[in-house]
């Protein structure tokens, strides 16, 4: 998420909370909310400042959500005699999900691909106790790697890997 748009929701939570105070304490016998907006019924500027304001927030909303709902529309494209053959940039990261959740040790591993031609991938990966970190995490590059090479046909410029955390206990592997 960008910073604006983290600015901006933060604006909306605290709107939000700011409202929910003022219906609170209306329902508590204050008058505040109920005075404010008897003046807004007098003085017209700042009803129409909050529902301009209220409106372009709303709008920016549907905007954030909208662009989250896009999908990376990057892929990997080869030609063959008969056609090209396009690999989604999706499709890739499922492929590197499953080939790193069937090495034992890991937990849990997220996946972002920053270059397409050629591949590059961060993995931030879960890791269970008791396994050597480094072993485990040139295991994942490899494996990724080769895996990717065999399946897909894409060169692998650089897989890259941040152990994010170790569980403190290990807990069966659910798939």
């Amino acid at each position: 998420m960008a910073a604006l748009d983290r600015l901006i929701v933060l604006v909306v939570v605290i709107a939000l909370l700011g409202l929910g105070i003022l219906v609170a304490m209306t329902t508590l016998g204050n008058k505040v909310l109920l005075n404010w907006l008897i003046r807004v019924q007098t003085v017209r500027l700042d009803g129409f400042l909050l529902v301009l304001i209220l409106f372009l927030l709303a709008f920016y909303l549907v905007l954030m959500l909208f662009n989250e709902l896009k999908t990376d529309k990057r892929a990997i494209v080869s030609q063959t005699p008969l056609g090209s053959v396009r690999i989604s940039i999706q499709t890739i990261s499922e492929l590197v999900y499953q080939a790193v959740r069937a090495i034992e040790g890991i937990k849990d591993v997220k996946v972002n691909i920053g270059e397409v031609e050629p591949l590059q991938l961060d993995l931030r990966l879960q890791l269970f106790p008791d396994y050597q970190v480094p072993q485990l995490a040139e295991t994942v590059q490899s494996s990724v790697r080769d895996y990717l090479q065999q399946t897909v046909g894409a060169e692998v410029a650089a897989v890259n890997v941040m152990v994010t955390g170790v569980l403190s206990q290990q807990d069966p592997k659910v798939s």
